[in-house]
């Protein structure tokens, strides 16, 4: 990053104002869509719309240009025409906003790379401000409840994302909203003309509303940058990161999409252990771990307790923690007898524990507030089939019962019919996940964080 230009931090950090250049009338096109999404999430600053076609747009005043606006903006969204954007950067950068973000597209993702040279032409001179684009899908800000986005409007939460995928973006806000999460911001790259993924990294790292950051990354452009805060961001809250471009036609299929060139997978894995995130394999692990590293942090052990009222699943969930080179260890018998008199009904006096299928939640939460348990395992996955018996809402009843007397950190996976459903009301308790796979993945990632955190504490203190 050149050395002149000013931290996403600094700029977005007190945003009072956002203009619309290229704001419309018309439903359908992206100015009214970006128009109509700023006002419907409340944003708490002044709008500005800019279009010389227009007098007013939705009884808004309309000015002709940046230069007539009654101040200057912090944010200018931009949705005009591709051959009109660089005079509009141009303009965005001698009345001094603060960031540009450019939705409009076809640009070198189209193959149009003279559009691409005069846009990078004109950025090489804007001073301080940073672009955020070209096709972009906009940028999110909850604190404020800016939303300038062409996507659907997001829950507001505690997670960041950095997307180069502006679909994706809406993809993932859809999977956390499903786990009552939401996001503290959205970014959408697009093209990374200016505003790239280690920018995001520092911001997220020095955004007080921001917890975690889930990254979609299809190339980097600064490979130093991206392992140097990339690390610091990921010492101190979880990083983590969905890989576009993995095989040889994905990685052709990078370069329409973006205009970015993939890179080598191996190393890219090899960057992404280094710096301590967590690489995703896909959405559904992406956002589900996630929201465990986000809500656990980490764990100093790798010992693994599965309680159920299904032994098929939770031998299911047993070889996936298993594959994952994670403890299930056997229950000791005094331990055992613990659990038995905890739960209040028998069970075979293994690891994975079942209570059988006439076992009711209530029974199953109980098992998992028994003291002794800290002393033999470091997490617990509750593995919960729904019967007939009792509905979502009494299963999350007997969980909000008991969970601040669980002795161990807990991940909930629900399957089944009406799981899904369970799934939406636990989540608002602890963490959960919808398979078994994901469930060793996010035991795996918190072991794997706890044991990065130490290394790095290791190497600071000598």
């Amino acid at each position: 990053m050149d050395v002149t230009k000013r931290k996403l931090s600094d700029i977005l950090r007190n945003i009072d104002s956002v203009a619309v250049v290229g704001a419309s009338p018309k439903p359908g096109k992206v100015g009214n869509t970006i128009l109509q999404n700023i006002l419907s999430y409340g944003f708490e600053g002044r709008v500005y719309l800019v279009n010389p076609k227009y007098k007013d747009i939705l009884g808004l005043r309309t000015y002709p240009s940046l230069r007539d606006l009654p101040e200057v903006p912090d944010i200018a969204v931009v949705a005009v025409p591709t051959k009109v954007v660089p005079a509009v950067v141009a303009e965005a950068s001698e009345v001094g906003v603060g960031l540009t973000v450019i939705i409009t597209s076809g640009f070198k993702e189209a193959g149009n790379e003279e559009a691409e040279r005069r846009l990078r032409e004109t950025m090489s001179s804007a001073q301080q401000m940073r672009v955020l684009g070209p096709n972009s899908a906009g940028i999110t800000i909850s604190a404020v409840k800016l939303h300038a986005s062409i996507e659907a409007p997001p829950t507001p939460g505690r997670v960041g994302l950095a997307m180069q995928s502006g679909a994706m973006g809406g993809v993932v806000i859809s999977r956390l909203k499903e786990l009552s999460s939401g996001i503290s911001f959205f970014m959408s790259l697009g093209n990374m003309a200016d505003v790239e993924i280690s920018d995001v990294f520092e911001y997220a790292l020095e955004d007080d509303a921001t917890d975690s950051l889930i990254a979609y990354v299809e190339w980097v452009r600064d490979g130093r940058a991206f392992l140097e805060k990339g690390s610091k961001l990921a010492a101190v809250k979880p990083l983590c990161i969905l890989k576009g471009g993995r095989g040889e036609r994905s990685s052709e299929a990078v370069r329409s999409h973006t205009g970015g060139l993939a890179g080598n997978y191996v190393i890219f894995k090899e960057a992404v252990r280094k710096i301590g995130a967590y690489l995703a394999d896909d959405v559904s692990d992406l956002v589900e771990v996630e929201e465990a590293l986000r809500r656990v942090g980490h764990l100093n052990g790798s010992r693994v307790l599965v309680v159920t009222n299904s032994g098929g699943l939770g031998v299911v969930t047993a070889s996936h923690i298993e594959e994952h080179g994670l403890d299930l260890l056997p229950i000791p018998s005094k331990l055992a007898e613990g659990l038995t008199r905890q739960a209040g009904k028998s069970f075979t006096g293994r690891n994975p524990v079942d209570f059988g299928g006439d076992a009711n939640a209530e029974q199953v939460a109980k098992a998992l507030t028994l003291n002794d348990l800290s002393r033999y395992f470091d997490v617990a996955l509750f593995v919960y089939v729904p019967t007939a018996a009792e509905g979502p809402e009494e299963m999350a009843k007997a969980l909000r019962e008991h969970v601040d007397e669980f002795s161990l950190p807990v991940i909930a996976y629900f399957d089944g019919e009406g799981s899904r459903e369970a799934t939406m009301k636990v989540s608002r308790l602890l963490p959960a996940v919808t398979s078994a796979r994901n469930a060793a993945k996010a035991v795996s990632a918190l072991v794997n964080r706890g044991k990065h955190l130490r290394l790095r504490v290791t190497h600071n203190s000598s």
